[in-house]
């Protein structure tokens, strides 16, 4: 009788890890694109954008990537990770379909945004939010033509205009570096959904490497 009880509740518990694995596909998808780079980015940074990108559909709102191809690293020895890259980098761009949320829950309307590397300060106000202090700053296309990097308050004052408040617009990397395939999803400790992405990097224009991060797009923490 016992084992007859045990059979039932793992074919149960089976099933319930199937209907997972389907809603979280349904919630979380995403797939190789060849669109080209939208007409609102600058001639200047569509120059070092690459053709191909990702697509990343949420439930009906989709979120189209495009990447630097080289993404610029300080001389460095070892695998590379985001302390080789000079923040205020421009990362990529991404087009948004419809309203968004930034990992702190507030709402990005539909566009074309630039993404530049940023790092929280070490200052105490965001202690606690997040394990990791890598972000990306999403920045209205309108108002970032040039892909120099910037300094931190440059780069942030640009991205406070997407939402129109004194905070930047953002959202996290995690994990900063990770091992996992490109394109796959994971999700964290916090029930955090990301999507891992893959970038060449290097120095001078000329890829000596790749540098893999997970990018938090379903969740929110609070701050």
């Amino acid at each position: 009788m016992f084992g007859e009880a045990a059979v039932f509740l793992l074919r149960v518990l089976a099933i319930a890890m199937m209907w997972m694995v389907i809603a979280t596909a349904e919630d979380l998808e995403v797939a190789p694109q060849a669109e080209a780079i939208p007409a609102e980015i600058a001639a200047a940074v569509k120059a070092t954008l690459a053709g191909a990108g990702q697509r990343v559909s949420v439930g009906d709102t989709t979120l189209d990537f495009w990447w630097v191809k080289v993404l610029p690293v300080t001389a460095s020895t070892g695998a590379p990770d985001w302390s080789h890259v000079p923040a205020g980098s421009l990362v990529g761009i991404a087009r948004v379909s419809g309203p968004f949320r930034d990992i702190r829950g507030r709402t990005i309307k539909a566009g074309v945004y630039t993404l530049r590397f940023g790092i929280q300060p070490a200052n105490g106000d965001h202690l606690g939010v997040s394990p990791f202090r890598e972000f990306l700053l999403i920045s209205p296309a309108s108002v970032d033509g040039d892909p120099g990097s910037r300094d931190y308050e440059a780069a942030v004052g640009l991205s406070k205009q997407t939402l129109g408040t004194s905070h930047p617009a953002v959202w996290s990397l995690d994990p900063p570096v990770t091992t996992d395939a490109p394109l796959s999803l994971r999700s964290n400790e916090a029930g955090h959904k990301a999507v891992v992405f893959e970038l060449p990097v290097g120095a001078s224009g000329k890829a000596s490497g790749a540098l893999r991060f997970g990018l938090i797009l379903v969740g929110k923490i609070e701050a």
